[in-house]
């Protein structure tokens, strides 16, 4: 039998689902026709982008840039890219990235 925390997450996530695919299309309506290719086409690549490029090491100089691209490419919560950083509890800590030396120019 499964746990009522288990139902109660599979379906706010449906829930979740549920009103982005019904939002989307409405939203995406709204925009004029040539533009809406337009805006999701940006939405795409920056999505692409920030799933590929690593994280920056925090303090670099391209942390804001990266986090923009993020947000206009709706990659965030438990996107591609964040998986890879994620670690169980009981493997200890995640181990930090050393900066290189093109992000210690300023």
């Amino acid at each position: 039998m499964a746990d009522p925390q288990t139902k109660t997450t599979v379906a706010v996530n449906a829930a979740k689902i549920g009103g982005i695919t019904a939002v989307v299309p409405l939203l995406f309506s709204a925009i004029p026709e040539p533009w809406s290719t337009v805006v999701a086409s940006v939405i795409v690549i920056c999505g692409g982008i920030a799933a590929t490029v690593p994280t920056p090491p925090v303090g670099s100089k391209w942390t804001l840039p990266y986090k923009l691209v993020s947000v206009i490419g709706l990659n965030f919560g438990w996107a591609a890219n964040h998986l890879g950083a994620r670690v169980n509890a009981s493997q200890g800590p995640v181990a930090q990235v050393p900066a290189t030396s093109q992000d210690k120019k300023s």
